[in-house]
């Protein structure tokens, strides 16, 4: 796996927590891991849910067979979820994964990550469906940030490492400074009416391909990298 997807949340969400986590996984399944789940379908390859209620809880594990009662319990807005994709064989290699978990215990500030692999970081195809992802997962929901980062899975966002920011110091002022520059980066739509929308990002110097969704969001690629990559 070589490309990380993040997107970070808090209760001024449009959704619902709950609603977040379910089109996270949903739209994952459907769109970077759709071709995991069809070879899954031919016995390729296997997959694993599970559901952590709380932080002290242990987790509840779903199979292909169980997607259902899968969201059920994501729409409850538990600690923690995840979904991995693995070789079918004695040799378990992880092919793709998803989670989320709460930042802070009281759950007003809840992240959701995906981790996928792409032949190549120019290749158009792939890299231009994973903003679609971000867009598709997004759609019905205000996230406070988001990223699609090139072997970068650190937690720690790049302006954050060079601010010496402190994670959550970033993570609660994320809807009033923008935390990062990535390949692909979302600006929650507060932030984005305040610098002026899609149009004005886009003629600010760093981004470029700046589009925006039913909710206000911007979802803009970095100017001068990764250039196959479009936005809807």
């Amino acid at each position: 796996m070589n490309v990380y997807v993040e997107a970070s949340f808090d209760t001024a969400v449009a959704s619902g927590p709950g609603e977040s986590l379910v089109q996270w996984f949903r739209m994952a399944r459907a769109q970077p891991f759709r071709d995991l789940v069809e070879a899954e379908d031919g016995g390729e390859v296997t997959s694993e849910a599970r559901i952590i209620r709380d932080i002290d809880a242990p987790p509840r594990r779903f199979t292909r067979d169980g997607w259902d009662q899968f969201e059920a319990a994501l729409s409850t807005f538990p600690w923690g979820a995840g979904l991995t994709f693995l070789t079918h064989g004695e040799e378990l290699d992880e092919l793709g994964r998803a989670n989320s978990y709460h930042v802070l215990r009281d759950g007003s500030i809840w992240r959701a990550s995906a981790s996928v692999s792409v032949d190549a970081p120019d290749d158009a195809v792939t890299c231009t469906g994973l903003v679609d992802f971000l867009h598709a997962a997004l759609d019905a929901s205000n996230p406070a940030f988001g990223r699609i980062e090139w072997r970068n899975f650190d937690e720690l966002t790049n302006r954050d490492a060079v601010l010496s920011r402190k994670p959550r110091t970033s993570q609660r002022e994320s809807r009033r400074f923008l935390r990062g520059y990535a390949w692909a980066t979302v600006c929650p739509a507060e932030l984005a009416a305040r610098l002026g929308g899609a149009t004005a990002l886009e003629s600010s110097g760093p981004f470029t391909g700046c589009s925006r969704s039913g909710r206000g969001v911007c979802c803009c690629r970095l100017r001068k990298r990764r250039p196959d990559i479009r936005t809807r």
